[in-house]
């Protein structure tokens, strides 16, 4: 799974297995971020902000969100990057990271919701494709049904289409192969 940020991209390993829960989000959350989670989900007052205060709104909760997934607080920077996809809808950066936070917390059927989302947005992002891919494989493992398999195949072949250069696209495609 990937996580977006416009200067740079930070790949997370991709692991065979279901992830039906992550023990780190039982973990009470310090206060700081807490506190800066508290400021971000401020009461919704986004309709009285003006273009100049939108855009700064969003760049604090989109680089709030890529602080906290970076410390792998997944819960906490979900709520930043639901916050910056509020205040800027076709932020493709903050919808990819929010799928990826989703997915990371173990909820790979909403990451697929958002991850197609992107796609009707931007058909050819590789990335995006690479993601959906490794949601599809999530959901395989969790239900053990072909069609997802399928699917996730699809996905990482569209992908690499897109962007030949990607080891890991390919690795995981050679890994579903062999699961006949």
């Amino acid at each position: 799974m990937n996580l977006r940020n416009p200067t740079r991209y930070m790949l997370f390993l991709f692991v065979p297995v279901v992830l039906l829960a992550n023990p780190g989000c039982a973990q009470p959350a310090k206060e700081e971020g807490l506190q800066q989670s508290q400021r971000i989900n401020a009461p919704n007052t986004d309709d009285q902000l003006n273009p100049a205060q939108r855009r700064q709104a969003f760049r604090r909760a989109y680089n709030e969100g890529l602080r906290l997934a970076s410390k792998q607080k997944y819960g906490l920077a979900l709520g930043a990057f639901e916050k910056a996809v509020s205040l800027r809808p076709d932020s493709t950066e903050a919808l990819f990271n929010l799928g990826a936070c989703h997915e990371a917390l173990g909820d790979p059927m909403r990451a697929i919701g958002i991850y197609r989302r992107i796609v009707r947005l931007t058909p050819n992002d590789p990335d995006c494709y690479a993601n959906l891919g490794t949601s599809y494989v999530k959901m395989y493992y969790r239900d053990n049904s072909p069609a997802w398999r399928r699917m996730a195949r699809d996905a990482w072949r569209h992908s690499l289409q897109l962007n030949p250069d990607q080891p890991d696209v390919k690795r995981f495609l050679k890994q579903t192969e062999s699961f006949e």
